[in-house]
């Protein structure tokens, strides 16, 4: 069993930090065409920048990925969490993905958190999974699938992005709930780039707070797309700057978790946010 709201009131720094740890051939981010061993050693350099949870992933599901056998996603991801659990037993281990096998075997395998990418459309099945095994569950908002989300219907929120993701997290979140995962185990993700333009994505910035009554939430901006659009940067690798300004506002919005690409840099400008806050008192 694992108590997701304990884990996080248990930390002396807020928000918690989520490494990002890529185990597919395919992703946005410039960290590709990785093994076992290497996703290994990024999971293991993110403990040690400061990481809190590790997300573990196996299919891309930037816009535009195609879907891959669930076969090929578990041979990926499977071994990394196995691996883990051995040098790091302690290692509080998020898995990615939208796969109901995926999800049974890694929870099996010692993950303790589900990120479901789907919003529980894709298996809805991932709900019990994680009920049974006490674990907890990240419900991300997105719409289509990664080949079709920026298409633009599924862009479309008429009554407002704001309330119109809210409304739809907290459908599957009373999905999850009916399954049996326990409310303090849930957290929501607003999906920041899936199914939503820039424009949609600075408005959902600025109105997180609709999510909050809700449950915690989570969120991913490291190096998307709509802070290249704003900078001019193309090149996802070099959006560290536009991707730590905009943490660190999230992060006094007050924000449960913030996923991210660049562990150290968050773990240290968070430090700093700190000592500053200390000396103002």
């Amino acid at each position: 069993m694992f108590d997701l709201t304990g884990f996080l009131n248990s930390l002396s720094r807020r928000p918690a930090i989520m490494g990002i740890v890529n185990a597919s051939g395919d992703s946005f981010s410039g960290n590709g065409n990785v093994s076992a061993d290497s996703a290994l050693a990024l999971a293991l350099a993110h403990l040690d920048c400061g990481a809190d949870i590790l997300d573990i992933g196996g299919e891309s599901t930037r816009p535009g990925a195609g879907e891959i056998p669930v076969n090929l996603e578990v041979n990926r991801v499977i071994p990394v969490i196995r691996n883990l659990r051995k040098v790091h037993p302690d290692a509080v281990i998020s898995v990615d993905t939208r796969h109901g096998e995926t999800a049974r075997q890694a929870l099996a395998a010692g993950a303790q958190i589900i990120n479901d990418v789907s919003m529980l459309r894709h298996s809805p099945e991932i709900a019990e999974f994680v009920a049974r095994a006490g674990a907890g569950l990240i419900i991300s908002h997105s719409r289509g699938t990664p080949e079709n989300m920026m298409d633009n219907h599924f862009c479309s929120y008429p009554s407002g992005v704001a309330a119109m993701v809210a409304e739809e997290l907290a459908g599957a979140r009373e999905i999850a709930l009916a399954a049996g995962v326990k409310a303090g185990n849930i957290l929501l993700d607003p999906g920041f780039g899936f199914a939503k333009n820039a424009g949609q994505c600075w408005e959902l910035v600025m109105t997180l707070q609709e999510l909050a009554p809700l449950s915690g939430v989570l969120v991913g901006v490291s190096r998307k797309s709509f802070l290249g659009d704003l900078t001019g940067e193309k090149v996802p690798v070099r959006r560290g700057g536009e991707t730590l300004a905009l943490e660190l506002y999230l992060a006094a919005r007050g924000v449960a978790v913030i996923r991210t690409h660049a562990v150290r840099e968050l773990h240290n400008a968070l430090k700093v946010m700190d000592k500053i806050g200390d000396m103002v008192k």
